[in-house]
This record gives C-alpha cells, sequence and structure tokens, in this order.
C-alpha cells in the first residue's frame, strides 16, 4: 500500500497516469457501444432465417393452391377431374395449417381474425365449386384473390437494417413469386379458352391484364439483376420457348377459333415455362440461403471480435498501472546511466582537442590511455600493437596497474577482437577470458571488460583494451562513444603516416625536376592554378609557344566535352587524395580536340598545405581513332553505311524513355525491298547491292534531320521518327506524310545498274507514345504492318493497329 501511495506522489507517474488512462477509458467506453451494436446486428440478421422460412411456406402454399385452382377450374368442364381435385385440397390443407403455425409463432402481424376469415374464404369457395354454383372463371378469381393476398404478405415483412444484399435477393424472390402467379394464370385462362372454343372481351381483357403483371414483374427482377444472376436466368429460361408462347400470344383469337392450339400442346409449354420459373426461383433462392448463412457468420465473428476488443481494452487499462510503474523505475536507472556517458563523453572530448596535435605514434598512445584512465569509472587500461595476427602489450595506465598481473591465454578474447576484427564486449563473468590472472580478478573486484580494435586500412594494428569495476559498464551507447573517438585516433596515425610520407614525396620532387624535361608532356602551376612551367614536350603536343602558356590558367585548354561534374570530381580528387588520374579531352592553339592520358598531383609541403600542382599527359590520339573506327564497325552497316541493328535499338531505347516522359508520339517505319530476291537472282548481287546503296541515299534525301535510317539486314529498313506529335490523329498524319514521301523516292529509281527497276517498297507503321511495349515488340508491330501491306498487293503502306 506505501508503494501505491509512493507513485501517486511523484508527478511524472500522476501526468503518465493522465495521458494514458483517458484515453483508455475512452477506447473502453467506445468498445463497450461497439459491443452493443455488433449484439443488436446480430439480433436484427437472425430474423433472416425466420424470413427465409417465410418465404418456402408462402411458395408452397402458393404452390398448393395453383394446382387446387387448376383443377377446380377443370372439374367445372370435366367431372374425371374431381378425384385430382380432392386430394389437392387435402394437400392444401396440410400445407396451409403449416403456414398457419409459422405466422403464429414468428409473426405478430398478422391477427387471428385474418386468419380465420381466408379460412372461411377456403370453405366457402370450395361447397360453391362442389356445388357447381359458381362459373369457372369466378373460380379462378377467387383463388386468385388468395394467393394475391399471399403475396401481398411478402411485402409486409421488414427489410433486414445490416443485411442489403439479402434484401436484394428476398425482392427478386418476391417477384420471380409474382411473375410465377401470372404465368399460371395465364395457363389455366387460355386452358379455359380451348375448352370452350372462345374468347370474350372480358375474359381476353383479363389476360391482357395478366400479361401485362407478367412483364412488370420480370422486368422488375431482370433489371436488377447482376451479371453473375442474369447469366444464369439466361441459361434456365429458353428462349425459343418464351417466343413459342409470345407467338401464341399475338395470335391468340386465330388460335382458339381454328382450333389450332390443342390442350395438350398449351400444357406442354405453360408446363415448361413453369418448371423453367421453378429452376430459377430455387437458383435465387439458394444464394439468399447462401447469402443468409454468411451475413450470420460475419454478425457472429464480428460479436467475437468486438467482445475480445472489450475484454483487450480492460485488461490493458489494468495492465497500464503495472507499466507505469516499470517506467518510474527505470526512470532512476536511466539517469544513472546518462551521467555515466557524460563522464565517458567529457573524457573523449577532451581526448579528441589534443589527438590530432600530437606528431607521432608513441605519444598518440600515451596521452590516448593517460586521458582514458583518468575517469573513476576506469579502472586499467592497456594499449596492444598488432602485427601478423601477434598482439604485444605496448603500455598500461590506471589505478590498478600495479595490482593486477597479466597472463597470456591462447584463447583469450584478445586473439578473438584480432582475428574478427571487432570489438569484444564483456560485461560479466570475467574469469578465464581475459588476460589478468582470476584472483586479481577477484580480488579488486573487476566486473566488465572491452576490447577495441584500431585499423588502418581495413586492418587491425592496434588494441585497447578497457577494465571496469562496474558490472555492465560498456553498453550500446558507450561502446558508440569510444568506436567514435577511436575513429579520431585512426585519422591522426593516418595523419602521421602521411606526413612521413610527405617528406619522402618532397625528396622524390627534387629528383623529378631532372625528369621535368623529358619527352613527356609535363607543366607545372602554383596553387592559385598559375602556370609557372611548363616543357617543350607539352607546348610541341598542344601547339602554344612556351611563353603563350607561362601565368595563364590550365582552363585555356579546357574544351566542352567534359561537364562541370567532371571536373568536380577531378578536383574533390586532387584535393583528398592528393592525385587524380584519368582521360581528358583538351583544346589545342589551333581549337582542334586532342584526348589526353592525364595525372595530376598536388605537391605539399611538410604543413600539409598544397603549394604547386604538377600534370603529366600522354596522346592517345591514335588509340582513340580506332577505338572510333571499331565502334563504328560495330553499329553501322558497311555497305550503306546507315546504323544497324545494334544502333538503331539503342536509340529507339532512347526514344521511348523521351516519349514517355514528354507525352508525344513516335513512330517506327519498317520498309521491305519487293522482288529484291528476283533482282539479286536475275541480275546478279552486285546490281542488288546498287539497288541498296540506292535506296539508302533516297531515304537519307528524304526523312528529317533527327530521324534514324537503319538497314537492319538483307533488304529491310528501318525508320526511326520522332516528336509526331502530341496526339495520335496528328502524328498518323505526320507518319503518312513522312511514309508516302518515302515511297514515292523509293518509286523513283527507274533503273539500277543498266536494268529496270522492279523492284518497289512495302511500308509498315507502328505508334508509340509510352513504353507499354518494348524495342522488340515495337518492331514485330511494325514488321507485322509490313507483311499486311504485302499481302494488299505491296507497294502500299499499312498502320499497325
Amino acid at each position: 500500500m506505501k508503494e501505491v501511495l509512493s507513485l501517486f506522489k511523484n508527478q511524472l507517474f500522476v501526468k503518465i497516469l493522465l495521458i494514458f488512462t483517458l484515453p483508455a477509458l475512452g477506447i473502453l467506453y467506445f468498445s463497450s457501444l461497439l459491443v452493443y451494436e455488433k449484439i443488436d446486428t446480430l439480433s436484427d440478421i437472425s430474423n433472416i432465417q425466420k424470413n427465409i422460412k417465410y418465404i418456402k411456406n408462402v411458395k408452397n402454399l402458393l404452390d398448393s393452391i395453383s394446382k387446387e385452382r387448376e383443377y377446380s377450374t377443370i372439374f367445372y368442364k370435366n367431372s374425371d377431374y374431381e378425384k385430382k381435385m380432392m386430394k389437392q385440397r387435402v394437400i392444401t390443407d396440410q400445407t396451409y395449417e403449416i403456414y398457419l403455425n409459422d405466422i403464429k409463432n414468428d409473426y405478430s402481424f398478422f391477427n387471428s381474425s385474418y386468419i380465420n376469415e381466408k379460412t372461411d374464404n377456403f370453405i366457402s369457395l370450395r361447397k360453391q365449386i362442389d356445388n357447381k354454383k359458381i362459373t369457372p372463371f369466378e373460380i379462378v378469381d377467387k383463388y386468385s384473390d388468395i394467393n394475391d393476398n399471399l403475396l401481398q404478405s411478402l411485402h409486409r415483412i421488414k427489410p433486414i437494417k445490416y443485411a442489403l444484399k439479402f434484401n436484394v435477393k428476398f425482392n427478386h424472390i418476391v417477384n420471380i413469386l409474382n411473375a410465377n402467379e401470372q404465368v399460371n394464370l395465364e395457363k389455366l385462362l387460355i386452358t379455359l379458352f380451348i375448352l370452350e372454343n372462345k374468347i370474350s372481351k372480358d375474359d381476353y381483357k383479363k389476360l391482357i391484364k395478366i400479361y401485362m403483371k407478367e412483364d412488370i414483374y420480370t422486368k422488375h427482377y431482370l433489371t436488377k439483376f447482376n451479371t453473375k444472376d442474369l447469366e444464369r436466368y439466361n441459361e434456365i429460361v429458353s428462349l425459343s420457348l418464351t417466343k413459342k408462347i409470345e407467338d401464341i400470344k399475338n395470335n391468340l383469337n386465330e388460335l382458339i377459333s381454328s382450333k389450332k392450339l390443342t390442350l395438350n400442346s398449351w400444357w406442354e409449354l405453360s408446363d415448361k415455362k413453369i418448371e423453367q420459373l421453378q429452376k430459377f426461383y430455387n437458383y435465387i433462392n439458394k444464394n439468399a440461403i447462401t447469402l443468409a448463412k454468411q451475413k450470420q457468420d460475419d454478425a457472429t465473428t464480428s460479436q467475437i471480435i468486438s467482445l475480445t476488443f472489450l475484454f483487450v481494452c480492460f485488461v490493458t487499462l489494468i495492465s497500464l498501472l503495472f507499466v507505469l510503474r516499470t517506467i518510474i523505475f527505470n526512470q532512476q536507472k536511466n539517469f544513472n546511466k546518462l551521467t555515466k556517458q557524460q563522464s565517458i563523453y567529457k573524457v573523449l572530448s577532451k581526448l579528441n582537442k589534443v589527438i590530432l596535435k600530437i606528431k607521432s605514434r608513441k605519444k598518440l598512445f600515451q596521452k590516448l590511455i593517460k586521458i582514458i584512465t583518468k575517469d573513476s569509472y576506469i579502472c586499467l587500461g592497456m594499449i596492444y600493437t598488432v602485427k601478423q595476427s601477434h598482439s604485444k602489450l605496448f603500455l598500461i595506465n590506471g589505478n590498478l596497474k600495479d595490482e593486477v598481473s597479466l597472463v597470456e591465454q591462447d584463447n583469450s578474447l584478445i586473439k578473438k577482437a584480432i582475428v574478427n576484427k571487432k570489438n569484444i564486449i564483456k560485461n560479466s563473468n570475467l574469469l578465464h577470458y581475459c588476460n589478468i590472472k582470476d584472483e586479481d580478478i577477484k580480488k579488486n573486484n573487476i566486473k566488465s571488460m572491452g576490447i577495441f580494435p584500431i585499423y588502418k586500412f581495413n586492418k587491425v594494428v592496434s588494441l585497447i583494451v578497457l577494465y571496469s569495476k562496474k558490472q555492465n559498464f560498456f553498453d550500446n551507447e558507450v561502446i558508440i562513444l569510444f568506436n567514435k573517438v577511436l575513429l579520431d585516433v585512426e585519422y591522426a596515425l593516418e595523419k602521421i603516416d602521411y606526413e612521413k610520407n610527405k617528406a619522402k614525396q618532397e625528396q622524390q620532387l627534387t629528383i623529378a625536376a631532372y625528369a621535368f624535361e623529358s619527352n613527356e608532356p609535363m607543366l607545372i602551376t602554383n596553387n592559385q592554378a598559375k602556370v609557372i612551367n611548363v616543357n617543350q614536350a607539352f607546348c610541341n603536343v598542344m601547339g602554344y609557344k612556351r611563353e603563350d602558356i607561362i601565368g595563364q590558367n590550365p582552363s585555356i585548354f579546357k574544351s566542352d566535352e567534359h561537364s562541370p561534374e567532371f571536373y568536380e570530381i577531378m578536383w574533390e580528387s586532387i584535393i583528398k587524395k592528393g592525385t587524380w588520374s584519368g582521360e581528358i579531352y583538351n583544346k589545342k592553339k589551333n581549337n582542334e580536340l586532342i584526348p589526353l592520358k592525364a595525372t595530376i598531383t598536388a605537391i605539399k609541403d611538410k604543413d600539409n598545405n598544397i603549394k604547386h600542382y604538377l600534370s603529366q599527359y600522354n596522346d592517345i590520339s591514335e588509340q582513340k581513332l580506332k577505338q572510333q573506327y571499331l565502334e563504328y564497325q560495330a553499329t553501322h552497316d558497311s555497305l550503306t553505311t546507315l546504323p544497324n541493328r545494334l544502333l538503331l535499338l539503342d536509340r529507339i531505347e532512347h526514344v521511348l524513355s523521351k516519349v514517355a516522359r514528354y507525352k508525344t508520339y513516335a513512330g517506327i517505319i519498317f520498309i521491305d525491298l519487293d522482288n529484291f530476291k528476283t533482282i539479286n537472282d536475275t541480275m546478279g548481287h552486285e546490281t542488288g547491292d546498287i539497288l541498296l546503296k540506292a535506296v539508302s541515299k533516297k531515304l537519307q534525301e528524304t526523312v528529317r534531320s533527327e530521324d534514324t535510317i537503319s538497314r537492319i539486314g538483307g533488304d529491310e529498313f528501318i525508320v526511326l521518327a520522332d516528336s509526331l506529335g502530341l496526339d495520335k490523329a496528328s502524328a498518323r498524319n505526320n507518319i503518312q506524310i513522312l511514309a508516302s514521301k518515302i515511297k514515292g523516292a523509293l518509286n523513283d529509281i527507274k533503273t539500277i545498274n543498266g536494268y529496270k527497276n522492279i523492284s518497289t517498297p512495302s511500308i509498315g507503321i507502328t505508334l508509340f507514345n509510352d513504353n507499354t511495349f518494348n524495342v522488340k515488340e515495337l518492331i514485330k508491330q511494325a514488321d507485322n504492318a509490313m507483311y499486311m501491306a504485302k499481302r494488299a498487293g505491296k507497294n502500299t503502306i499499312s498502320f499497325f493497329e
């Protein structure tokens, strides 16, 4: 109890409690509302099963009454149907009893007087039929009234609030049942017309009204079906059967009067239609039952989830107090941890200020170990030098340096740090693992050890080993701080080595002065990039006199072949690394470009300040010419000198990127020379080559300068047309004009090598304005269009559509 009261006295605890508890209580409240809503939803959705059951009972009763109506009506004309009628009455009574029990139990909107009234109607109607005191058409009307009341009862059922899809299916079922009732009435009325061999005007009007109702109900459900239901309806309900019945409806008077419509044929057609509607009703009803089960399962799952969520919220609220308690207890722990980090940071900060000023490796290590071991947390520090994976103690310092004895162990953590090139941290159980005797570890209460490698060019050159009497002293934050300092130590070691190398370099520069006047072009500038010396070999290569260059900035040789980024990278390398080497294009005095292999070296003094830059050059013009020639040969057709397929594919890739970015159109024109094989076979390959060169020349004279012409093999050429327009219509028009010019130009080649030219172009075109298709697919499209042109009679133009 005291512990709880002390927590509430802590201001941080109270603030955190308010911050987290109030939202948690809000979540608990809203989750309770959610649970109530899900319970209400499940209760509402449970009515679906009642509705499905009621629809089933109504459907069974409608079917039974319809049969009784049919037998009763025909009984009036034919007493042979009495037995069937009486048997059907028994079935109807049984079905009616099931229906009455259903509505008494589940549907309060039906009262007892309504039920009694309908029962009396049945009894009275049947007595009239038995005594034949009612006409067949009156029988039809009376039974139809009963069925209409049953169908109307379906509309009194309230829709399910949370089951929209089921409500839609329910409406479909109601409309199908209404339509089925009209089809049954249609069958019965036309049966009477056939038996009486006549149609009165009033009775015909009744039939027309039935037709209209049937049409209305049918349209109701057909127009609201989804695609799947509509497809199923078309599969089940025969179009040919519907057409036959429609023909009978349209010619009913004539068929009745001429007796061409027999009773059996009519019953066969109408029974098939009723059977098909029954089958479709079963399909829709099955879907409704499936939807009902799915909705009920979903509602049950939602309720379970919401109850689970409520339970989780409650448990979370209870657990929050225990979490807050842990937070407060950890607060003090973190404060102690921060104090430790600040202490280490002060030591390392002091170290950073001095290490870069130290000029020798030994003094650097002495200062490093001295400053680190001054910290109260570090009781002992050692530095080992490493050579060929073997360590040697170099320095030791700290309060315990005279209190411990060192041992060498083959499996010590020091060797492991050298091999793995990683920090080794041991925050407990140091016995048998470190280079201090076990009894000294126990005696001096040493708890933690950290081994930190010092690298040079990814090799471990030294190790710093630190010990602390505090358990778990070397946590992640402390390790990060030491790693940062050691990076500065590594930089200081590199600087010391650099100073030694620089002294050697200055010596070498003196020697290099003698080699300055060699045959290799050389140039020297001061640190302001003004030329102070240049040898004759450089003047000869660049076409300058020596006095024209002295005092100038080397930028006078600068060409436009390189981007500003190129020079930025070059100078960054010179400043950081002291040298840069690479190929560069300079401009000679006569403005000719010359490719050079250049090496630029920064010459520094003992204080690491750049004093001069030495540039050495080699003329690689001949190498570049050979390289350019080989590149040209690889990307151009040897006969026509046009770009070959390799270069064409590269340029199409560039155009694809361009049109995708700027949303413009480009196109490919595929040209195949008709009858080219005939020319080769009859006039000789020399004539064929002359024709190919003539075609190449004509194409170059015809297309735009920005277009690419390529011979991709044999007698096939491709023109890549760029920037055709921003919309497809203008692009199509522009490329049509260009293709027509090409066709006209190639048809102007009348003779070749003294022979009449029998070759004509078949041209295929494809357009593109994005990178939906790759290069090969686009060429294939143009190729297909070209073959369409050939099939169209050759010497024509065809587009890929």
